[in-house]
């Protein structure tokens, strides 16, 4: 029968029956309105209520094409009709529905992959906890997946992180077991509020000669900063991460008369920072100079401000009475507990640390 010859289906504006029509009867109407024929190859499909299913599966297969036209259905009472895509809405399911309104549970692993993931985005992003409390976060999630129960900030601050942190301190440890040699740096810096910190990181050639290196730990040091209490907390960080000092070939820090006699106190190999150094001549050459450097100066950190918001809001906290702690003022400012990141350097940052240092050495 000619594609002419055949019967529109009424009332519909799904796309698919431009490709099919019903047999007509002597009257000119649909003799049967459960077998439609396709208008390419005369084939007769099965269509029991209006369902378009066969239609389509019958163009895949045949006329791939045709098929490759037709807009995407979309799955819902409502999304079909907006779509246009015709056909009776298929009543879900008793399971299909209680899904819809139910969580999962919390020790399924659906639950935890989820879980794991908000972890990692805390930990390697360093946002505060106080992030899953917020609105707008937990819509974001609830639109990716509407049957996951998010924790709150207690949960990732108690358990998930701590968990997290201790899951990858065992594989540190398992590294540093393999290292042969290494050598180390350490630096005291302060945050933004002048809590001061001590800083301690390895570095290592792998067996196939990559550099790495591991930031092991930032730790708290609210002690006085002299030899005696400087050498304690390396000693105690090298004990808490099972390094080996026959294994150093040498640590290196900056020239301050506290950490280099804390070096030598513990017989340690130290080599001085040769970017401290560095720092240090060019600072003594430029104010050497200052009457004919000055004004070249002056032109440099005007330019740098321009690109540079921090800066020019350090700068403008020193022009105010009482201006917060600038960078000559302080030592490296940063934020920690990125675990496992990779370091522009193709190292490794691991443990509570990680520091991302922002102020000069």
């Amino acid at each position: 029968m000619a594609a002419a010859n055949l019967v529109p289906k009424q009332n519909t504006s799904s796309a698919v029956w431009e490709h099919f029509g019903f047999q007509p009867n002597e009257n000119g109407e649909p003799e049967n309105l459960e077998q439609a024929v396709c208008k390419i190859c005369e084939a007769k499909i099965s269509v029991k209520r209006g369902n378009t299913s066969n239609l389509r599966a019958h163009l895949s297969t045949h006329h791939p094409a045709a098929a490759a036209r037709l807009p995407k259905p979309v799955s819902g009472c409502r999304g079909a009709a907006s779509a246009g895509t015709g056909g009776t809405c298929r009543q879900l399911g008793v399971a299909e529905a209680f899904a819809r309104v139910t969580t999962y549970n919390r020790d399924s692993n659906r639950h935890r992959s989820l879980t794991a993931a908000v972890t990692r985005y805390l930990v390697e992003e360093l946002v505060p906890f106080q992030t899953v409390e917020k609105p707008s976060f937990k819509s974001m999630l609830r639109k990716f997946d509407k049957q996951y129960d998010l924790p709150g900030k207690s949960f990732f601050s108690e358990t998930a992180v701590p968990q997290t942190y201790e899951a990858v301190r065992g594989k540190v440890l398992k590294e540093i077991k393999k290292i042969k040699h290494f050598s180390a740096t350490t630096d005291m810096w302060s945050s933004v509020g002048m809590t001061p910190y001590i800083c301690l990181t390895v570095h290592y050639l792998t067996e196939d000669w990559k550099l790495k290196s591991l930031c092991l730990q930032t730790a708290f040091m609210p002690q006085n900063h002299t030899a005696e209490n400087l050498a304690e907390v390396l000693q105690s960080a090298f004990s808490e991460w099972s390094l080996d000092k026959n294994k150093l070939t040498c640590i290196t820090t900056d020239n301050g008369a506290n950490i280099v006699a804390a070096v030598r106190k513990m017989d340690w190999p130290w080599l001085n920072c040769f970017g401290h150094n560095l720092h240090l001549a060019v600072t003594n050459a430029v104010s050497s100079t200052k009457e004919r450097t000055a004004r070249a100066l002056g032109v440099c950190h005007t330019l740098v401000s321009a690109f540079s918001p921090e800066l020019a809001e350090e700068e403008r906290a020193d022009e105010s009475p009482g201006g917060a702690p600038t960078a000559s003022t302080r030592s490296d400012t940063g934020l920690c507990y990125k675990m496992g990141n990779e370091t522009e350097n193709g190292g490794t940052r691991f443990g509570a640390d990680a520091c991302r240092e922002t102020g000069p050495r």
